[in-house]
């Protein structure tokens, strides 16, 4: 007869055991005392559960026959049966392994005793009503106590043996609680409430026996506790350290564990779905935000919200099920998606067998709308919840704020109002006026209805929602062309319009586009391509004083914060800017080769060119530098004037546009023109 795992089993810890062993396909016995214990169980081709006490011979007998390693997942309090099984390995040489649940962290008016018997004395001096959460074993310990029996109401399994052993105690009837747990808390709150409990009393069972609900449900109820103490300090292991040390090679690839995702809504604990609540109040283990998990003391909670830190958690504590939580909706700007790409990836690199669900929140905009009698249905949807910094998520910011009449933006703090009251005034958008939402569904919530100008002198720490209404909003149109009369003109050269669009056309900017407007003049090209988004960032490069002023004057005019100016030589002026993904070359000041130098592989380059000088460079960096995607063209433009009755075609200057994307060099330059 092949060995096998014996696992004696009365407690949720062996059932546990049981299911991972089955889960990893590893036949073992399980006994268990009475047939309430076997319902309990879930038996299957793996697990062979057996039903009946055994006696310390009838142990040893199992254990030598067939037994490869014991696990003691008894009651902490059956000391004489683990006793029995600990004598029973030792005269058989088989690895004794206790199995025992973990101490749980206890507030509240506790009272602690060593026994029943003298818990049953302390309670004989008590007044009110006891709810007694200890069991059928100890019932006649306590009913013994000359005015105990009718002030008690006992909560026991719903087995035969139970209501018979609360029947031999004197306890019938109503005072008989017959229920499976586990229990919630507010289950027990329930219970507390509709008998009139004064007292409870319970054994420290750890979480697997519910002692975090009981607690949580008499501290609500102001109710004592009086706890009775495990007999003796607990050693051995728990159910996960168990599965790992003893089967290290399947344990951990056949686990499973259950993941929910929880949106959490606006914020307070009341206004998360049904759903949600039940995902938390079940899950072992809780991550999230400090915030977050602050009012979860009855389990382990980890302020930790990306898949990094939490990896590491579950890989040492190997939990069943953990609950990930995440403030508002999980379907907006939330770090759920990713969560959930990363730990599949991970647990499915590892081997588990794993359920991830994701649960939907109350998302802010939702509830601020409620408030505020707002509908958002045509509103743009912007968050710069930890995002003020991100040059990306700011320019999205503007960009929906200039088109959008009404505009929702997700903040984080005080800091962010003050931001957005800038960028409003930066970007002169003086008419537009802001809603505030403060500390949504918490007590201190407040709606607040302000200018641009007065989000600067927002300093209240907390979580901050706006609606910013903007009368002026206007779609752009789908391609931008600003007409050459539009600028500002001097003495400055300025890339005509129909030149500028071609090249603009060749740069194919993209959102999130750095360009450098080397030689930029007049700014006719930083201007049209900053216009393009707000994401996009353009430095101007100019050499002249003048032509720098008219740069700021155009930017200022179209309303192109996206614009720095930067005054110098190319491509001295380019160190310390952000590396660009584009460079637009309208004049190189006889330093073509030294600026193509200085760009980094990858650059799309874009070179305007009149004079044969420059023609004759842009054919030397063809040769020399390693260029994919060329195209060449010349363009030539005439414009129709005016001469008496008659509109005469008058030649603009040919003009060479070359266009390319820069892979690297094939020869080091000094530069200068061939």
């Amino acid at each position: 007869m092949d060995l096998r795992p014996v696992i004696f089993s009365g407690t949720t810890e062996g059932r546990t055991l049981s299911e991972a062993l089955s889960a990893m396909q590893t036949d073992h016995i399980v006994c268990v005392a009475t047939g309430y214990g076997r319902l309990v169980m879930h038996p299957d081709e793996h697990a062979d559960v057996r039903e009946g006490r055994l006696d310390a011979d009838q142990m040893k007998d199992l254990i030598s026959v067939e037994g490869s390693i014991v696990f003691d997942a008894t009651h902490p309090y059956a000391d004489a049966v683990s006793e029995n099984i600990r004598s029973a390995c030792e005269e058989t040489g088989r690895e004794y392994v206790r199995i025992y649940r973990p101490e749980t962290s206890v507030a509240g008016d506790i009272r602690y005793f060593d026994s029943p018997e003298s818990c049953a004395e302390a309670l004989a001096a008590s007044e009110g009503n006891i709810l007694l959460t200890t069991g059928s074993k100890d019932l006649k310990v306590f009913t013994a106590k000359e005015g105990l029996c009718e002030r008690l109401y006992v909560r026991v399994l719903p087995s035969e043996e139970s209501i018979r052993l609360c029947s031999d105690a004197g306890i019938t009837g109503r005072n008989v609680i017959a229920m499976q747990g586990p229990f919630s808390a507010q289950l027990n709150s329930a219970v507390i409430k509709h008998f009139g409990i004064s007292i409870m009393v319970t054994k420290s069972s750890g979480r697997a026996g519910g002692l975090p609900e009981k607690l949580k449900a008499a501290a609500d109820a102001g109710i004592s506790v009086y706890m009775i103490g495990r007999p003796q300090e607990e050693t051995g292991l728990t159910v996960d350290e168990a599965l790992r040390k003893y089967f290290s090679t399947g344990s951990a690839a056949r686990r499973h564990i259950h993941i929910d995702l929880v949106g959490t809504g606006p914020g307070d604990a009341s206004h998360m779905t049904r759903e949600a609540s039940e995902a938390v109040k079940i899950a072992g283990i809780l991550f999230g935000a400090g915030r977050m998990i602050a009012s979860y003391q009855d389990r382990p909670a980890y302020p930790y919200y990306r898949a990094k830190d939490i990896i590491p958690v579950i890989e040492e504590k190997c939990p069943e099920r953990i609950a990930v939580l995440f403030s508002g909706d999980t379907g907006f700007s939330s770090g759920a998606l990713r969560m959930k790409k990363e730990l599949s990836s991970w647990l499915e690199e590892k081997g588990y067998e794993y359920e991830i669900n994701t649960l939907p929140g109350i998302s802010s905009f939702a509830y601020f709308a409620a408030v505020t009698g707002e509908d958002y249905t045509d509103a743009g949807l912007i968050s710069l919840h930890g995002r003020s910094d991100d040059r990306i998520a700011v320019a999205d910011f503007i960009s929906t704020v200039k088109r959008r009449n009404k505009t929702v933006v997700l903040l984080s703090g005080d800091k962010d109002v003050r931001k957005i009251g800038t960028l409003l005034n930066d970007n002169k958008l003086s008419n537009t006026t802001v809603t505030l939402g403060y500390q949504l569904s918490y007590p201190e919530e407040e709606i607040l209805h302000l200018t641009h100008d007065e989000c600067l002198n927002i300093e209240k720490k907390g979580l901050y929602i706006a609606v910013i209404t903007n009368p002026d909003a206007h779609e752009p149109l789908l391609m931008p062309v600003i007409a050459d009369d539009k600028f500002i003109r001097g003495k400055v050269p300025m890339t005509k319009e129909s030149v500028r669009h071609l090249s603009i056309l060749r740069l194919g900017l993209r959102k999130g586009s750095v360009l450098y407007d080397i030689g930029s003049g007049s700014g006719s090209i930083a201007c049209e391509s900053a216009g393009l988004s707000d994401s996009v960032s353009v430095y101007a490069i100019e050499m002249k004083d003048e032509a720098c002023e008219l740069i700021r004057s155009n930017a200022e005019a179209f309303g192109a914060s996206n614009i720095t100016v930067v005054k110098g030589c190319a491509p001295e002026a380019l160190a310390g800017l952000t590396p660009p993904t584009h460079a637009f070359i309208g004049g190189s000041n006889g330093r073509l080769m030294d600026i193509i130098n200085s760009l980094p592989d990858g650059t799309r380059v874009v070179i305007n060119a009149v004079s044969l000088e420059t023609i004759a460079e842009i054919q030397s960096a063809v040769r020399e530098f390693d260029i994919e995607d060329l195209n060449i063209e010349q363009v030539s433009v005439s414009r129709s004037r005016e001469l008496g009755r008659y509109h005469l075609m008058t030649a603009e200057n040919p003009v060479m546009i070359a266009s390319f994307t820069l892979r690297g060099q094939i020869q080091k330059q000094s530069g200068g023109s061939i």
